[in-house]
C-alpha cells in the first residue's frame, strides 16, 4: 500500500469519530422523533446545514460543499502543500 492511501486510511477513523460525536451532540441528542420519517427529516435538515453552511477549520474555512467544488487549480495547489 502506498505511503499516501495509508495515511488516508489510518487517519480516516478520527474523522469519522469526530462526525458521529458532533452528529450526536447536535442532532441526535436535541430531538425526539415520532417516527422514522421524523428522524429522517431532521437528520437530513443537520446534514444539509452541516455540508452547505457552516465553514470547518480543517478545511481552511470552507463548507465541505466548497471545498468539493474547488478549481482543479485550488486542488493542485493544496496538493503541493502537502509534499
Amino acid at each position: 500500500m502506498d505511503r499516501a492511501r495509508y495515511t488516508e486510511v489510518r487517519t480516516l477513523p478520527g474523522f469519522v469519530e469526530s462526525f458521529n460525536g458532533r452528529m450526536r451532540d447536535e442532532c441526535l441528542n436535541e430531538h425526539l422523533f415520532d417516527n422514522l420519517r421524523h428522524a429522517r427529516q431532521l437528520i437530513a435538515a443537520w446534514r444539509t446545514d452541516f455540508n452547505h453552511h457552516r465553514p470547518h477549520t480543517s478545511l481552511a474555512g470552507l463548507t465541505p460543499a466548497e471545498y468539493a467544488n474547488r478549481s482543479e487549480e485550488g486542488q493542485n495547489l493544496n496538493r503541493a502543500n502537502l509534499n
